[in-house]
C-alpha cells in the first residue's frame, strides 16, 4: 500500500507546483517610436494603488531585479525611463493596441517605417483585479510600454507572495527588448 502513495504523492506535488508557476495571460502596448536603445537607468514613479505594503514591497523589489537581471541601471538620481504600477480592483473597459511584436519591430524596422506605422485599437473588458506596470520616458513622460494581467482579483493574489511574482514576472516576461549591454 505504501508503494501506491509514494508516486500519488510525487504527481500531486508535481502537478501542484505546475499550477503555482502558471503565467497570468498578458496584454501590452508600446510606444513605436520609444527609443530603447538610449534607456539604460530607470527609477520608480509611485502611484496611488489599492495594494498592501507587503505586496508593493515585493511587486517592487521583483520589477527591480528583472530590470537589472535585463541589463537596466537603478538610477534614481538620473534615470531614462521611471516605472510605475497599480492594481485596479473594479472591472472597466480598456483601449488598447494590436501591434506587431515588440522585440521584432524594434530591431528590424527603420525609423521611416516605424514613423509611418499606425496604432490598430482594440477594446478590451477587464475583469477585476488588474495589475498594471507602465514604462514612462523621463523627458518627455510618453509611455514607452506597458503591460497588464488581469482577473487577478478571483485569484486573490496579494494572499500568496509566489502569485504576485508569477503576476508580476508573467507581465515583465512580454517586455522584450534587452540593452545593448556594450553600450552601457
Amino acid at each position: 500500500m505504501k508503494k501506491f502513495y509514494i508516486p500519488l504523492l510525487i504527481l500531486f506535488l508535481l502537478t501542484n507546483g505546475c499550477f503555482v508557476s502558471k503565467e497570468y495571460p498578458v496584454e501590452y502596448d508600446y510606444n513605436f517610436l520609444g527609443d530603447f536603445d538610449n534607456y539604460k537607468s530607470f527609477d520608480f514613479f509611485i502611484t496611488e494603488t489599492y495594494m498592501p505594503e507587503a505586496p508593493q514591497k515585493l511587486v517592487k523589489s521583483t520589477i527591480k531585479s528583472h530590470l537589472e537581471l535585463l541589463g537596466y541601471e537603478y538610477n534614481p538620481d538620473k534615470p531614462s525611463f521611471y516605472v510605475s504600477y497599480f492594481f485596479i480592483e473594479d472591472s472597466l473597459k480598456y483601449k488598447g493596441y494590436d501591434q506587431p511584436k515588440m522585440e521584432s519591430f524594434i530591431r528590424y524596422r527603420s525609423d521611416s517605417q516605424k514613423e509611418k506605422e499606425k496604432y490598430q485599437k482594440q477594446k478590451f473588458e477587464i475583469d477585476q483585479g488588474t495589475l498594471v506596470i507602465n514604462f514612462t520616458e523621463t523627458d518627455n513622460y510618453s509611455m514607452i510600454w506597458q503591460g497588464y494581467t488581469t482577473d487577478l482579483y478571483s485569484e486573490n493574489i496579494f494572499e500568496d507572495p509566489r502569485k504576485i511574482r508569477v503576476a508580476v514576472l508573467s507581465i515583465l516576461n512580454n517586455y522584450s527588448y534587452v540593452p545593448d549591454r556594450k553600450n552601457n
